[in-house]
Parts: C-alpha cells; structure tokens; sequence
C-alpha cells in the first residue's frame, strides 16, 4: 500500500509550477532565437563609385540664388574577402520627391526590379533587387542609377532640397560588416 502523506510530499506546489514557468519561458525563447542570430551570416558588402555622374542646376524665381546637386550614377559592388554575396542584395535610393519623380537602377543591361517605395515627408526611398550574387574580391557587378524629373522642364526651386543616398544592402539572413563602405551621400550646394 502507498502512503497518502508521501504522495502529497512529493507533489510541488502550484505556486513553484508557476514561478518556474514564468521564468523558463523568457529563456525558451532565448534559445529559440538563438539559432536565428547564429544564422545570420556577415558579408562586407563595397559599393565603390565610378568617375561617371549626373547632375541638375535649380534656380530661383528671381534668378539670384541657384542649387546644384550632382551624384555618380555608376557603380562597382563586390564582396570584400573570398565568397561571394548571394543574390538577393539590395539597393536603396533616397531622394526628394519633389525634384523627382522616381529613381531607377540597373545591374549591367538589366533593369532591377522595383521591389518597395515609400515617401516619408519629402524623401522617397525605393528599394531595387540585385539577382545576381555581389561577386567576393577580384570580381565585381556594375550598378547603374538615374532618375525620372517627371516631365519638369527644368529642376524645380527649393531651399530645402533633400540628399541624394545610394546603399548596398546585404540580403535577407546577411549581415554587412562594415556598412559605411556601401553608402553614399550627395547633398545640394546653394549659392
């Protein structure tokens, strides 16, 4: 025969239950996570510029004061080290809505594919694919981007035209080692 006081000796309280539940799932998901971080390959993601730009002149109504905003237009992308970036790399372009209508980028001959745009106050940034995979060192792809002025004749007037910045974004599961190697920033000049 068992006995009952033994029995009831061995049971945990509902309160213990409790408290250890509480504080085992914090730590269950932790450790779920934990190979989702670890998962996370980095990559030095370079986009380098190319001596090839374009620019645009605004001038004011009274014909006094003018801005001019020039960026380069072409691009190499590489993989600093010896394995190269998988496709699925992105490019970001931010620009002022109002000086233009839309950007666009292409991977030698072939357009990149729009993937998102979104527009926060006046700055638009859209979000191309890059299908091909960003080649390790030695190697490289040629990215190329302009710009749609949307029919204007000529650049409209502002005294707060926003910057110009192109980014090289690992894809998904990628993290870039050094992200300040594959951003650039072009900012009008006034006069």
């Amino acid at each position: 025969m068992t006995d009952e006081t033994t029995i009831a000796a061995r049971r945990l309280p509902r309160r213990t239950i409790l408290k250890t539940t509480a504080w085992s799932i914090p730590v269950v998901a932790a450790a779920a996570a934990m190979p989702l971080a670890a998962a996370s390959v980095a990559a030095d993601l370079v986009l380098a510029p190319q001596p090839v730009g374009e620019g645009i002149t605004g001038t004011s109504p009274d014909g006094l004061s003018n801005y001019q905003l020039g960026w380069t237009s072409r691009y190499t992308a590489s993989t600093s080290g010896a394995v190269a970036t998988p496709a699925g790399a992105m490019i970001a372009i931010s620009f002022d809505s109002r000086v233009f209508a839309a950007a666009n980028a292409s991977s030698g001959p072939v357009s990149l594919v729009l993937a998102s745009s979104s527009t926060t106050g006046n700055v638009t940034t859209a979000m191309f694919t890059v299908p091909d995979p960003i080649p390790a060192s030695g190697g490289s792809i040629v990215i190329t981007i302009g710009f749609d002025a949307g029919g204007a004749p000529t650049p409209p007037w502002y005294t707060d035209v926003q910057p110009i910045t192109v980014s090289l974004l690992p894809p998904s599961g990628y993290t870039d080692a050094i992200p300040a190697n594959n951003t650039h920033t072009f900012s009008p000049v006034y006069s």
